[in-house]
Formats: C-alpha cells, sequence, structure tokens
C-alpha cells in the first residue's frame, strides 16, 4: 500500500501553508482555519516546503514566559527578532512521496515523532499531507473490507 493510496482515500482538501515572508499573525490564522492539523508548512515562491511549525512552537514564541525553563538561552534571542515564518520554522522536514509504502511513512513517523506531514513530489513541491489519523482511518476501511470479502467467500 502506498502513499498515493492513501491520499486518494482522503480525497482533495486544502493544506495548511504560508509563505516563508508571512508575519505570525498569518501563521496563527491559518492555524485556526486547519482544525485537522497542528503545524503549518512554510513554503517558498515555488510552493516547495522549506519548514514547518508546530503549535507548540507558535505558543513558545508568542507566550514565552510560560515556557521560560524550556527555552534555551539563544532561543529567547530569536523569540525577541522573529517576525516573519522563516524566522520560528524548523528546517528539518519530514515528509512522504506518494509512491512511498506506508509501511515506510510510519517508521519514519514513530522515528521522528511527527503525527502529519507533508506529502511532496519530485520537486519538493507540497502536493498534499497525510496525518496519523488519516493512515488510521484508511487502515480501518482496509481491515473492513478485507473481513466482508472473507464473509462473503466463507457464507458468514
Amino acid at each position: 500500500m502506498e502513499i498515493k493510496e492513501v491520499m486518494t482515500h482522503i480525497g482533495k482538501r486544502e493544506v495548511p501553508c504560508v509563505p516563508e515572508h508571512s508575519d505570525i499573525s498569518e501563521v496563527i490564522r491559518v492555524l485556526i482555519r486547519f482544525p485537522h492539523t497542528r503545524l503549518v508548512y512554510v513554503v517558498d515562491d515555488r510552493q516547495r516546503l522549506r519548514g514547518s511549525i508546530t503549535v507548540g512552537s507558535l505558543l513558545r514564541h508568542i507566550f514565552p514566559y510560560h515556557y521560560e525553563a524550556r527555552i534555551h538561552p539563544l532561543g529567547i534571542l530569536r523569540n525577541i527578532t522573529a517576525a516573519r515564518a522563516e524566522h520560528i520554522m524548523t528546517r528539518e522536514n519530514v515528509f512522504a512521496l506518494p509512491e512511498e509504502k506506508v509501511d515506510t511513512v510510519l517508521k519514519r513517523m514513530a522515528r521522528t515523532g511527527a503525527k502529519e506531514m507533508a506529502v511532496v513530489d519530485q520537486n519538493g513541491i507540497i502536493i498534499g499531507d497525510i496525518t496519523a489519523i488519516d493512515l488510521l482511518s484508511y487502515y480501518q476501511v482496509k481491515t473492513d473490507s478485507t473481513e466482508e470479502q472473507y464473509k462473503n467467500v466463507h457464507g458468514e
């Protein structure tokens, strides 16, 4: 089973993206508009994935006094001077390709702790996103279908 099959199951949905130069208020607006996700993808002018901003990192940026013990001293300067998405995004991108096996992507999710990721084409352009819930939903549909086929074949 490949990621493109899961994407077909999900259907077409808009992906939460902001341009690198977006201000922080735009990042907040996009997060609010997409309740299925807990992050926003940061893209360049060609829609290539450049980074991501999680709800947690956005909260730490906006309300640093609630997170002081968890913010490294170098992060304090970044929080003070950050004004755009590119300033607070994580550049270590975890993504999937449409042709990848679901099992490979699940292993990557487990290794990195990611609960969702962008799906990109061979040029790094975002073509969709998948969440752990999407994968569970697809698994459930496939399991139910297999059980139904078994019952039909065996007359149960």
